[in-house]
């Protein structure tokens, strides 16, 4: 079969004479020439990773616009960013530019955290790739990635993330990044993944990043300058998601009220009321978390990643924890309410796992398992007072909501203990005091109402502060990370 004119012209493209392939190299301060992508792929025990020369970076975002128009990225998006250090002294004052994308981490914890399998660690080459058929827009691995590396695009409903040109450095072309720096700053190189985690342990990438040890990030940053101590970087704050917390922060108030009052209802009392208050509280939790995913329609794939991700398994739990609700109010069977009690618990153990492995500081373990646990019993002993009143869950109610706000107060106090009193309202005051004021008055309408409107309206008190709390609970979810714009 005879060749087209313009085949023939891109075959002899391909093949690049020495003097061409020359012109593509650079010469570093070691005087020797060097290519910078490597001339043959990973061997085993290897993969290809970023490297970045300090010295060079001048901030110009050469990287970034090549980027953006090589993978046709939608307006606003980008797979990599420049940030900023600063730091020195007054007489000596230093700031140094970062250019950062996707580290390609040995243990990358966006493929470990995801509940639809949307991302792959190549095993040829180690790069880490989204696949955005499989995702439902959760947005998970935008705080499960300690870098904040992929993106939420709300214009498609799913994450997105740079795969280092994978297409261009599997033909031997340079990915967008490191053709278009001007300076040589970028490079790919081979690494060692078999040394690496006893190469990052007790280091990060650069001053302010997280610990590497967390992932194990592949990119590589030298100075032969050095950076200077102390210092910050512009724009490093990360706060999770560019998309709504409100419908997660409803699902979890709803779900774990509904937990706890199938417990409380069992240990101090069986009342079909109570049971039927929370198999309406948990299903409408349920649903309105739906509202939380890009792509909804997907929502049947969460489960796909139950063997690593505490999303799907909160998925099943929360689940199953519905379905036996139903059918407990249906047969009024104390032995399914138990059983499906126990799901319950289990579900709340899974929404807290699923915060926690996210390695926030405000959301460690001994923060956020004992909340959720307390959310639990408060909301689960009100729901059970407004149902079928009495005595034993008023004072359940009153005991557990107050160990809460004083348990709260000392979390917020802990956390931020720079601020000027009163600091156990934490960073906004005006929601501090509404969740206390409110806390409180459930409270008192516990301990002085054992059913009726007094009832209804402490049950009415915790949600709408429990609300508040959680509602805190994301905003607190910051660190410092990479330094660059965040969204």
């Amino acid at each position: 079969m005879s060749t087209t004119p313009l085949e023939r012209y891109l075959a002899e493209q391909a093949d690049l004479a020495p003097v061409e392939r020359f012109s593509l190299c650079e010469v570093p301060d070691t005087g020797t020439w060097q290519a910078r992508i490597p001339l043959s792929a990973p061997l085993a025990g290897q993969q290809y990773a970023f490297d970045v020369d300090l010295d060079t970076c001048t901030g110009c975002k050469a990287c970034v616009t090549a980027c953006h128009n090589l993978n046709g990225l939608d307006e606003g998006e980008s797979f990599r960013t420049v940030g900023l250090l600063k730091g020195g002294t007054p007489a000596q004052p230093f700031q140094q530019t970062v250019t950062t994308a996707c580290h390609h981490c040995v243990d990358p914890a966006c493929l470990n955290g995801c509940p639809t399998n949307a991302y792959e660690k190549d095993v040829f080459n180690g790069i880490v790739a989204h696949i955005e058929g499989r995702c439902l827009g959760c947005g998970y691995c935008t705080w499960t990635c300690p870098y904040e590396v992929p993106r939420f695009n709300s214009a498609r409903g799913v994450v997105r993330k740079c795969d280092m040109c994978h297409d261009r450095l599997a033909v031997g072309e340079q990915p967008a990044c490191v053709s278009a720096c001007p300076n040589g700053a970028i490079t790919i190189t081979v690494v060692d993944t078999a040394t690496l985690a006893e190469a990052v342990r007790g280091h990060t990438l650069v001053p302010t990043a997280p610990p590497s040890d967390i992932t194990r990030p592949t990119t590589t940053y030298h100075s032969d300058w050095g950076l200077p101590e102390g210092l910050t970087a512009a724009g490093a704050t990360l706060g999770g998601h560019s998309q709504s917390h409100d419908p997660l922060v409803a699902m979890l108030v709803l779900t774990q009220a509904a937990a706890g009052a199938l417990v409380v209802d069992l240990v101090v009392g069986h009342q079909r009321a109570t049971s039927t208050t929370a198999l309406a509280l948990a299903l409408l939790g349920l649903i309105v978390s739906i509202l939380h995913l890009g792509r909804p329609e997907r929502a049947w794939r969460a489960l796909a990643g139950f063997r690593h991700s505490w999303l799907s398994r909160e998925v099943g739990a929360l689940g199953l924890f519905g379905g036996l609700a139903f059918v407990a109010v249906a047969t009024d069977s104390l032995v399914v309410q138990g059983v499906a009690a126990a799901a319950g618990l289990a579900g709340v153990a899974c929404s807290g796992m699923l915060y926690v492995v996210t390695r926030r500081p405000s959301w460690r373990a001994g923060v956020t398992l004992p909340r959720f646990a307390l959310s639990a019993a408060v909301g689960g002993s009100a729901i059970a007072l407004a149902a079928g009143g009495g005595r034993r869950p008023a004072l359940v109610l009153a005991v557990s909501l107050a160990v809460k706000l004083a348990w709260e107060a000392a979390v917020v106090w802990r956390l931020d203990p720079e601020r000027p009193p009163p600091r156990w309202l934490g960073p906004v005051p005006a929601h501090g005091l509404a969740r206390f004021l409110l806390g409180v008055s459930a409270v008192f309408l516990a301990l002085n109402s054992t059913g009726g409107p007094g009832a209804a309206l402490a049950l009415v008190a915790v949600l709408a502060g429990e609300l508040i709390e959680r509602e805190r609970f994301f905003s607190a979810a910051s660190w410092t990370g990479m330094p660059g714009p965040k969204t």
